[in-house]
């Protein structure tokens, strides 16, 4: 027999394939986990138990899924915009600021919308000021405004020189910002098409103008024939038309607006006249005949529109055609190539980046220039594919979820092979996104994590920090299903903020609730928030809480005053019943996190000690800010991690603990040298360190 005491010093693979358990040659399997549920890894290498997530009110609708969408309207502003679909079938939109909902007159921010909850999933939406941008195939595409805190205003986009293919169920369903241009794409009939937008100008998509006047729009001049001194075009006032010249459709004039600024304006009717043998004087009249035309203004000043386009001088307006493009024009380009390229989502990178599926493209000007009409370039970088899902921009990297929904990848561009390319960040981790992937939203403060969900309600953590190859898989479960997510930078608490929708059962049916992931412990015992769909009561010392009523019939988990007191139902009245009185109480539904490393690998002196028995006799565990949990070889067979020590006074919370802890292992003699640790209270929990004792039969 030999005795080994390997030290299993992070757990930055995460959660690992099953089909890695025989790769002790793999140098990850030694930094890997066969279960990691419930846990953050840190990019540091420990393992942090992940705090509760805290209950903010109901879901705007309870018989569909909804939607949440980010909105940061600046440094110190951050919104939550929440879609659903009341009993009625009717759209509805909710507003969340902080960690509640923004109130107008005391009440909750909500204002109609014409998306119905079974189309959510196709829209998309891109921000721009205080302004974004939405895009679904079955809808005109859309501007959500921020007017104030608590005015919103939602309007159909009016474009200048709209392609006429888009129209009535044949929309944009994609959209971005790129180079100052709005880009839109993706339309049912054209999948593989991308518009952009002319420079500075998102509303106009004229794909050939020019700036107004135009050439000869200054030979002819109104003359002011009224005698109130402006050169406007009113019934009366006059132009000079040359001997052998001719004026007709658009064909344009230069005269003033009734402020007395100058303007050009440009002939749209059927008037066809030409000085033939004599100059001619043309008189602006409301039934023209002979050498009259239809005024320009009325007698009041208005623009006769029917008529008359009016400039200032700078406008754009259509070019003469068969002339060429500007370089700042609005763009059409399709994408071609062998398979299938309906387009799935665009990244404004350094070129902006398409996801269709059938492959990956880069896209911009030919020579590393900006974008135009004489300079574009489509390359497709890659065969992968990807979802419709939204994807996540991560420093250098753009994350998607594949076309089959079960793999994560990294788009990136490598030096050492001068091309872009997307990393299967799935990989080690095949089984944890099995049953498919449906959403993703990023958090990067305070540590870089992105999270899925997965078709079936459970969410997935990823812990991302590529410059220190970490790249680790967890499950986040909950008692419900995580239906949407989204994330946002909570300004007042320094950092990003996961929100999701989750359905979870109450009084046997099936309740939506908009909650959101608290922050991370930070040491004081009192604020220790480790409960699901959880609310906090802070103030004078009472026995009895309140407003529970979201969990009706439940059985909760409590901490009060920094102790766990004993799990409680709640009452149909919202009401639970505490052991002691307490100031301070955090309840909520329970859940357990657990970390199980790979099967122990040390060595022996007849070579590996893979599949010879052997017994963990002790483990050593270094905690930091923890309190609570159990040790054992599976999660029936437990033996408790005391922490209390005798220096403590009764009846008061014990602090949490950061050292070592040891624990005499409960197991007997077993070929996989398994071991577990579990915290099932509500109580914080990081491991940074494990060291087993454990004898193996040669």
């Amino acid at each position: 027999m030999s005795i080994a005491t390997p030290a299993l010093t992070n757990f930055t693979a995460g959660e690992i394939s099953p089909r890695l358990a025989g790769r002790i040659d793999l140098s990850r399997y030694f930094n890997g986990c066969r279960t990691l549920e419930n846990f953050h890894v840190h990019p540091h290498g420990g393992a942090t138990r992940r705090s509760g997530l805290r209950f903010v009110t109901e879901a705007l609708g309870q018989d569909r899924p909804g939607l949440l969408v980010p909105f940061e309207s600046n440094a110190d502003e951050a919104y939550v915009l929440e879609f659903g679909e009341d009993g009625t079938g009717q759209g509805r939109m909710r507003v969340f600021s902080g960690n509640g909902p923004v109130l107008i007159d005391g009440s909750p921010l909500v204002m109609d919308v014409p998306y119905r909850a079974d189309q959510l999933e196709r829209l998309r939406y891109a921000q721009s000021g205080e302004v974004l941008v939405l895009a679904h195939p079955d809808h005109p595409v859309r501007t959500l405004t921020r007017k104030a805190h608590d005015q919103w205003e939602l309007e159909e986009m009016t474009f200048t020189g709209r392609p006429a293919s888009w129209t009535e169920g044949n929309h944009p369903s994609v959209v971005a910002f790129f180079e100052q241009r709005l880009v839109l794409a993706a339309t049912p009939a054209q999948p593989g098409t991308l518009w952009f937008s002319r420079t500075g100008d998102m509303t106009d998509f004229r794909l050939r103008t020019r700036e107004a006047p135009l050439d000869g729009w200054r030979d002819r001049e109104i003359v002011d024939a009224s005698g109130d001194g402006l050169r406007d075009g009113r019934p009366g006032d006059t132009f000079a038309l040359l001997d052998g010249d001719g004026f007709e459709k658009l064909d344009g004039l230069k005269g003033q607006h009734p402020d007395g600024t100058t303007r050009y304006y440009r002939y749209k009717g059927a008037a066809n006249l030409t000085a033939s043998g004599a100059d001619r004087t043309v008189t602006f009249k409301a039934n023209p005949s002979g050498f009259q035309i239809e005024p320009v203004r009325d007698a009041e000043g208005e623009l006769n529109a029917a008529f008359w386009d009016c400039f200032e001088p700078g406008d754009r307006t259509e070019a003469p055609a068969g002339e060429a493009p500007l370089d700042d024009d609005a763009i059409e380009v399709t994408l071609s190539g062998r398979q299938a390229n309906a387009i799935e989502f665009l990244v404004a990178r350094g070129k902006l980046w398409v996801g269709t599926a059938g492959g990956e493209w880069t896209l911009g000007g030919s020579l590393g220039d900006a974008v135009t009409p004489a300079s574009i370039k489509a390359s497709q970088e890659g065969t992968c594919g990807a979802s419709a899902t939204r994807p996540e921009a991560v420093g250098f990297a753009t994350l998607y979820i594949q076309r089959a929904r079960r793999k994560i990848r990294e788009m990136a561009y490598r030096y050492e092979s001068d091309a872009y390319v997307s990393r299967d960040l799935t990989i080690l981790s095949e089984h944890i996104t099995r049953p498919g992937l449906t959403q993703m939203a990023f958090v990067q403060e305070p540590d870089s994590i992105l999270y899925c969900v997965r078709a079936d309600g459970v969410l997935l953590a990823l812990t991302y920090e590529p410059d220190q190859e970490v790249a680790a898989w967890s499950r986040l479960p909950t008692d419900g299903t995580v239906e949407c997510v989204t994330a946002v930078h909570n300004p007042a608490e320094g950092r990003d903020q996961l929100w999701a929708v989750v359905r979870r059962s109450v009084g046997g049916q099936p309740r939506r609730h908009v909650e959101y992931l608290e922050a991370e412990f930070n040491g004081v015992m009192e604020d220790a928030f480790f409960v699901d769909s959880g609310v906090t009561y802070a103030g004078a010392p009472v026995q009895t809480l309140t407003g529970l009523g979201h969990l009706a019939g439940r059985t909760v988990d409590i901490l009060a005053d920094g102790a766990v007191q004993t799990a409680r139902t709640v009452h149909q009245d919202g009401t639970v019943h505490l052991d002691l009185p307490a100031s301070k109480a955090h309840v909520g539904l329970p859940y357990v996190s657990l970390l199980q490393p790979m099967r122990l690998e040390a060595g022996s002196s007849r070579g590996t000690a893979q599949t010879k028995r052997k017994r963990i006799t002790k483990v050593a565990v270094r905690f930091h800010d923890t309190l609570g949990g159990r040790v054992g070889p599976s999660p029936q067979r437990l033996e408790p991690v005391y922490f209390r020590s005798p220096a403590v006074p009764m009846g008061r919370a014990s602090a949490s603990f950061s050292g070592d802890k040891t624990v005499n292992f409960p197991g007997g003699w077993t070929p996989d040298g398994l071991l577990t640790v579990v915290q099932d209270q509500p109580l914080p929990m990081t491991v940074l360190l494990v060291v087993p004792t454990a004898v193996v039969n040669e």
